[in-house]
């Protein structure tokens, strides 16, 4: 009986390897929550700075078709 009641006491304790495995695993847990919000955040930069840079090169594109129409007009008139 005795050593049934020793066994049902150490199935009852958890054993401070485990333990200090559960903290370090909740820890890199943890860790990896804060990974995932930076790169969430990383990703709407990026994407923010995507959409900038696109809608910049579309008007740069805009005004070099409209200044290879205007500026000969205006040489011509210019420089006869």
């Amino acid at each position: 009986m005795a050593l049934l009641e020793q066994r049902v006491s150490d199935l009852v304790s958890v054993p401070g390897r485990v333990t200090r495995l559960e903290g370090e695993f909740e820890h890199m847990a943890d860790q990896l929550e804060e990974l995932a919000d930076g790169q969430r955040k990383l990703t709407a930069t990026v994407a923010d700075l995507g959409t900038k840079v696109t809608r910049m090169i579309g008007i740069l594109t805009v005004l070099g078709v409209v200044a290879q129409i205007v500026a000969p007009a205006i040489l011509r008139v210019l420089f006869p």
